[in-house]
């Protein structure tokens, strides 16, 4: 072989060389970028999971409280196993095996359609619509939902699980324990004590008092026509209500009865003190001052009204 053809030769085999080099690069580069878009996707999808669920979990809890008054005003009872019944409503969309995702005999509106974490177009459903759309898999392990209160004027619906969120190309996982809480204001719900004790005559919703607490004198008055509620230790709180449970809560509430209102729908004033908790409890209380002849009031709460 001559001079030239070895020097041809060597420069192909170069350029050959270097355009392998280039596109290794470059298919490298190509998937970088392809890897650092689908982990930007997760992120985005992640950030709006986040947001989502607790937006969801506000929606169905707000709806399974109004459902368990709905049960209590129906029956007249007060609701046992609370988070039972709750977690009950809250994924399968019963209450003590009754449908409430379809309008029937037992409820007219159907209120929890589309709102149960499991079943049909429920929170997994939709959640998964948008993931299979980005090629997302999101897997909820254990799932279990709690309310409780850790101030008088709300609950707190928390919903806890391990959460695996997957790309189906396996560039990237997520593997967490989550933990998503919101507070629903009781406000505007009825009070479960009087609708069980009035036989559903008399409801009294949850609104917070406007004056300051002790409630004086020239106050008194219009507080207890409207029964209007301030937070008092020796009180039950919403939860403690919806069971029946009157026993003091640092959440608890508390209104005054306003008995003119049981005079006009036929029930039988007592003479006892007008604490609601007490009144509809039976007569173990004291009565210690009396302002404008019906607003009754025990010893415990001489501090609290008409100093």
């Amino acid at each position: 072989m001559n001079k030239k053809g070895i020097f041809f030769t060597i420069l192909a085999i170069a350029l050959l060389s270097l355009f392998l080099v280039s596109y290794s690069v470059y298919s490298f580069v190509q998937n970088r970028e392809g890897i650092n878009k689908r982990i930007k996707t997760m992120n985005s999808y992640v950030s709006s999971l986040e947001e989502d669920i607790p937006r969801k979990l506000y929606i169905t809890g707000y709806r399974i409280i109004f459902v368990l008054e709905e049960e209590v005003i129906k029956n007249g009872t007060y609701i046992t196993n609370l988070n039972s019944a709750f977690s009950e409503a809250f994924f399968n969309g019963t209450i003590k095996g009754i449908d409430y995702t379809s309008p029937d005999e037992y409820n007219n509106s159907g209120l929890l359609l589309e709102s149960t974490f499991e079943g049909t177009d429920g929170i997994k459903d939709k959640i998964n619509d948008k993931a299979n759309s980005l090629n997302i898999d999101v897997t909820f392990i254990n799932p279990e939902v709690n309310l409780s209160q850790d101030d008088p004027w709300h609950i707190k619906v928390s919903l806890k699980s391990n959460l695996i969120i997957k790309d189906r190309g396996n560039m990237a996982l997520w593997n967490k324990t989550a933990d998503y809480y919101v507070y629903i204001p009781i406000e505007n719900f009825e009070d479960p004590l009087y609708i069980v004790n009035t036989n559903a005559k008399v409801v009294n919703k949850f609104v917070k008092t406007p004056y300051n607490v002790p409630v004086l004198t020239a106050n008194l008055t219009n507080h207890f026509e409207n029964s209007y509620y301030i937070n008092h230790t020796d009180a039950p709180s919403f939860l403690k209500r919806l069971q029946g449970d009157l026993s003091a809560d640092p959440n608890g509430i508390e209104s005054l009865v306003n008995t003119h209102k049981l005079s006009i729908q036929g029930i039988e004033v007592k003479d006892r003190c007008v604490i609601d908790y007490l009144y509809f409890s039976g007569p173990g209380c004291d009565i210690a001052e009396i302002h404008d002849s019906w607003i009754k009031i025990d010893s415990n709460h001489t501090e609290t009204y008409g100093e």
